[in-house]
C-alpha cells in the first residue's frame, strides 16, 4: 500500500567514523550566524567524546514537545550546536537532513508482533534554533483510511512520509516513541536514540495518542 496524499538502547551515537566526517550544507540551511546568537543550553561546542554524546541524547529528547491541531499532531525536538574535528562549530540540521521517528502501538499485538509506524520529514530547525521543526502527522486524514500495512505521503506543508507494518484491523491509537533518529543522507551517517534511554532520559515514556 502506498498512499500520496493532499496536494501532495542503548544510547547509539554513530558518526561512525567521527563527526568530523560529516559534510557541510550550509547553501542549504544557511547558518553562518553570529554564534552569540545560539543558546548556551543547547551549545555543546566545548564537549566531545562521552560527554557531548550524553548532552545531545538529553537535548534531543528533554527538548521534545508534542503540539496538535485540529487535524492531528506533530511533534518537534531539542536542537543543538557542537564542534567538529576541525573546530568549526555545527547546527544538527546542518548536518543531518532527515528525522526519523519510530513508535510501537500499545495495548495490541498482530500474531504477536507489535504494529509499528514510522514517520520521516526534513530537519529544520526553529528560527530561534533551540528545536527541529516538529514533524506532523495528519490524524484525522490517516483514520479516514482503511488500516493496512505501507506508506503515506503528504505533501501539504513540509513532507512528511509516515509508515505502518502489523497493523490490526482497526487503527491503534496509543503510539510509544521507541526511537529517534537523525540521517545524514550524503554520507550515510546517523545518529540514534532507541530502546529504553528514550524513557530512561525523560523518566516516562513518551506517549502519542491519537
Amino acid at each position: 500500500m502506498r498512499k500520496i496524499l493532499g496536494g501532495a538502547g542503548l544510547f547509539t551515537f554513530c558518526f561512525l567514523a567521527g563527526y568530523g566526517l560529516l559534510k557541510s550544507n550550509t547553501d542549504e540551511y544557511q547558518i553562518n550566524r553570529d554564534p552569540a546568537a545560539v543558546r548556551n543550553s543547547f551549545d555543546f561546542s566545548h564537549l566531545s567524546g562521552e560527554k557531548l554524546q550524553e548532552a545531545v541524547k538529553q537535548r534531543l529528547l528533554t527538548g521534545l514537545e508534542i503540539k496538535k491541531n485540529s487535524q492531528g499532531a506533530g511533534i518537534a525536538l531539542g536542537h543543538f550546536v557542537y564542534v567538529d574535528e576541525r573546530g568549526t562549530k555545527k547546527l544538527a540540521c546542518q548536518e543531518f537532513q532527515k528525522v526519523f521517528l519510530n513508535f510501537e502501538a500499545e495495548g495490541v499485538s498482530v500474531g504477536g508482533d507489535k504494529p509499528q509506524m514510522e514517520v520521516e520529514g526534513r530537519c529544520d530547525f526553529s528560527e530561534d534554533m533551540s528545536r527541529i521543526n516538529a514533524l506532523y502527522v495528519p490524524v484525522a486524514r490517516i483514520l479516514g483510511e482503511r488500516p493496512g500495512d505501507g506508506e503515506f505521503q503528504f505533501n501539504e506543508g513540509p513532507k512528511v512520509t509516515v509508515r505502518f507494518t502489523n497493523l490490526p484491523e482497526d487503527w491503534p491509537r496509543t503510539w510509544l516513541l521507541k526511537s529517534v533518529k537523525l540521517v545524514n543522507e550524503s554520507a550515510s551517517e546517523a545518529l540514534v536514540v532507541e530502546g529504553p534511554e528514550v524513557a530512561q532520559t525523560l523518566g516516562h515514556p513518551v506517549v502519542f495518542i491519537w
